[in-house]
């Protein structure tokens, strides 16, 4: 599953210096949070429908932070986790005022786990918060790579997926769980009993 980094291939970004000359940045102070949070709301739907058009392409939140403050010309100092899930909600918002899936989903952790605040975010838009937020945002996904006609997307439509770094985490944790479960034995032979407790050797 592609993970790749869309703002610097796919994109014109903003004319950049000549070389030894200093890129001429914004700062948020120069426009304001709220204003600076809609210019990157408007970049970062632009990495996230070029990923969009290309079947199971995810882009990581590190590389949405890097990716608007390039494409805007208008940084900022602040920890990304400070100010991104603010920039995605936007994004979703403009994402259900079009009628589309959300953008959002798209955007996930190193780990390939949906950014902290996903479910946040759809439980605000759509009044229930999903129990399991990796696996709402792989129904989401398959209906934005829909959306868009993504390259790649199956004959038949496709089907959701959790991402096969976090599928095989979470098929290492069920693994983990299941070893760790305490195991009965007869207290009169030693031998595992059945689930039902009973021991088959002894009653």
């Amino acid at each position: 599953m592609p993970i790749f980094d869309v703002a610097a291939s796919d994109h014109e970004l903003p004319d950049v210096a000549a070389e030894g000359e200093e890129r001429a940045w914004r700062e948020v102070s120069d426009v304001g949070v709220a204003a600076a949070r809609i210019e990157w709301a408007g970049a970062a739907r632009e990495m996230l429908v070029t990923a969009a058009k290309k079947y199971q392409s995810l882009v990581q939140h590190k590389d949405i932070a890097a990716g608007v403050q390039e494409l805007t010309g208008l940084r900022t100092k602040q920890p990304t986790r400070q100010w991104i899930g603010g920039v995605l909600a936007e994004v979703s918002a403009e994402s259900l005022r079009r009628g589309e899936p959300m953008l959002s989903a798209l955007c996930v952790n190193p780990d390939e786990s949906v950014f902290e605040g996903y479910a946040a975010i759809v439980g605000a838009a759509t009044g229930t918060t999903p129990p399991d937020a990796d696996v709402h945002a792989s129904h989401e996904r398959l209906a934005i790579y829909r959306q868009f006609e993504a390259v790649g997307l199956p004959a038949g439509g496709g089907s959701p997926m959790i991402p096969p770094k976090l599928g095989a985490a979470r098929a290492r944790a069920r693994k983990a769980a299941i070893a760790e479960r305490p195991i009965n034995k007869c207290p009169k032979c030693n031998l595992q009993t059945p689930a039902n407790g009973v021991c088959d050797t002894c009653d």
